[in-house]
């Protein structure tokens, strides 16, 4: 059966491959010269096939005019001659083809001319064969073409019948059957129809080679829409990030895009020609409820992942090819990998969660700090009348002490209940021109008059005189404080004083900006933690809320600034960096 298709196939692409190579064109270009060497074939093959088959009538008895055998070879030889001339000449032409193609028209009405003038003028069987020429032009060559052959075999038929009937006819006719015409009448009548038909075919031949030539022009038009809408198709279908698969009536997959392979880890040649349900839930085939349509997708590594899909059924024509009418009932389905959507989504429910937690935090915060002023002023008073009492009471003594733990336990609830608010609740800007170096003084006695502070703690500036700086003088003391008592907590575990801050006017990310940097000489931050140290509640100290770097940059993002760790020049210690931005230029950098 496969044996018997393929050469019927064979055939079909050759005779298709032939009417295309011999369709009208307009004259010039590589498919003129292509026609014009197809006509030269045609007219060896015509002009031999022709005078072959009369010679073979003879011998079997037929009384046919046909001139001496000499003069027939002579006549073939000068065809194949001429003609194997003429195609290597166009092989090497590239201009004039439309000249050349006439040429060889002409020539094709001058051979038919010679061979009807040699076998019996007005009484000669191949007068039909000057229709050649005349289709060939109009198929060929521009819309006068057919007429131009038509004429030229008009005007060299006549001539052949003006001879006729003048007596000059080659000197062998008289061995034949040939009878030279008595009337002009007869031989007038035989131009007036032959001449007819000529014009006739010639104008048709141009009609109808117009319409083929407009035809083929709105068919080449059609194919580069087609090949354009296909390539748009198939590039739309390739790039597309959402998942693409058909199936035929059966539900066998038809074909699946790259955007699939990738959701489902199978490969297109491992899915095609197979059923839909061997790989996928059949419910994606069937189910139209939108709230449902969304499925666990086992993917080829046995991982399952979560897909939203939709499909659509799509009622082409039905295929004559096909002997199934439903291999027409087609499917789409698309299909979209939702689950890292729905892991965003839970994460922004738990991020809404944790910020109305955060609120209710602060709220709560907000509103211990009235109680907590109380127990400390209470302790406070406590602290006062005991230490009026020097009595040795052991019950005075542990009344002190304990005195001494609520208050000191206080202003520690204190201090984290600040914090507490200043990262949850960052106030509005208020923004200034102020010196630096000053709000650093005052910043650092501030610092060393707090408990936190060891006594032992030794403060440097290296800040220009009158750098100023622009931003909320009240957070920049805040967030230098913070920065300040973590700088002398690392250093007093070495004892590695003093903690330098310094101050300089420089550019960052080709802006002006001013950068603060505090330095100690402390056991530092280890790499591993470099990462994590300015994440909320992080803290590596006992008895801390871990929200003192947070802070910091918070106060330092909310300027339009940055903060950063640096490498400490002495290789141990630790370089905190804070830029702030000047103004006039873009605020985040």
């Amino acid at each position: 059966m496969a044996a018997a298709q393929q050469p019927s196939a064979g055939l079909a692409e050759m005779k298709n491959r032939l009417i295309s190579e011999l369709s009208p064109r307009q004259s010039g270009g590589e498919q003129l010269r292509l026609h014009i060497l197809w006509l030269l074939m045609i007219r060896v093959l015509l002009f031999t096939l022709l005078i072959a088959i009369t010679v073979v009538l003879q011998t079997k008895g037929r009384d046919i005019i046909l001139p001496p055998p000499a003069v027939t070879m002579a006549f073939l030889s000068v065809v194949f001659i001429y003609s194997i001339g003429s195609a290597g000449l166009l092989q090497n032409m590239v201009r004039h083809l439309p000249r050349f193609g006439l040429l060889q028209l002409l020539s094709d009405a001058i051979f038919a001319a010679l061979l009807v003038a040699g076998t019996g003028c007005s009484q000669s069987i191949f007068t039909p064969v000057f229709l050649f020429p005349v289709i060939a032009g109009g198929m060929s060559l521009s819309r006068t073409g057919g007429l131009i052959a038509a004429a030229a075999t008009s005007i060299l038929y006549g001539g052949i019948l003006a001879c006729e009937y003048l007596g000059y006819i080659p000197r062998f006719y008289a061995q034949t059957r040939y009878v030279p015409p008595t009337e002009y009448l007869t031989l007038t009548n035989v131009y007036a129809v032959y001449g007819l038909t000529f014009f006739t075919i010639g104008f048709l031949s141009n009609l109808l080679a117009g319409r083929l030539r407009k035809t083929e022009e709105v068919l080449s038009q059609t194919f580069v829409q087609f090949d354009r809408l296909h390539l748009l198709y198939k590039q739309v279908f390739d790039d597309i990030g959402t998942g693409i698969i058909t199936v035929d009536g059966r539900n066998r997959i038809t074909s699946c895009n790259p955007a699939f392979e990738r959701i489902s880890g199978f490969n297109a040649a491992e899915l095609l020609g197979l059923p839909f349900g061997n790989f996928f839930p059949a419910g994606m085939l069937t189910e139209t409820d939108q709230s449902r349509q969304v499925a666990d997708l086992q993917r080829k590594d046995g991982a399952m992942t979560r897909v939203r899909h939709t499909f659509a059924t799509l009622n082409l024509p039905p295929d004559p090819a096909l002997n199934d009418p439903g291999e027409a009932q087609c499917k789409v389905i698309t299909v979209q990998d939702v689950s890292l959507l729905e892991q965003m989504e839970r994460q922004m429910r738990n991020t809404e969660k944790m910020a109305a937690i955060g609120e209710l935090s602060a709220a709560i915060a907000h509103d211990f700090r009235n109680p907590i002023a109380a127990i400390s002023g209470s302790a406070q008073l406590l602290k006062n009348v005991h230490a009026a009492d020097s009595s040795p009471d052991p019950l005075s003594r542990a009344n002190r002490h304990l005195t001494e733990i609520i208050l000191r336990e206080s202003v520690r609830m204190e201090k984290t209940i600040t914090d507490f608010l200043q990262f949850a609740r960052p106030q509005a800007l208020t923004l200034e021109w102020f010196d630096l170096r000053r709000l650093c003084e005052e910043t650092i006695r501030q610092v060393k008059g707090r408990e936190s502070c060891p006594l032992s703690a030794a403060m440097e500036l290296d800040i220009p005189d009158h750098l100023d700086c622009w931003a909320d003088r009240q957070l920049v003391q805040i967030l230098l404080a913070h920065l300040l008592e973590n700088s002398c907590a690392a250093a007093a575990q070495t004892g590695q004083w003093p903690v330098l801050v310094r101050a300089r006017e420089s550019e960052a990310s080709g802006r002006n900006c001013v950068c603060l940097t505090v330095l100690d000489h402390g056991p530092g931050i280890a790499e591993e933690l470099r990462e994590v140290v300015f994440t909320p509640f992080f803290s590596t100290k006992a008895n801390c809320a871990g929200l003192g770097l947070s802070i910091v940059r918070q106060l330092a993002e909310q300027h339009g600034g940055r903060v950063r760790l640096l490498e400490p020049e002495t290789g141990t210690g630790c370089v905190v960096e804070v830029c702030l931005p000047l103004p006039g230029l873009p605020e985040e950098f």
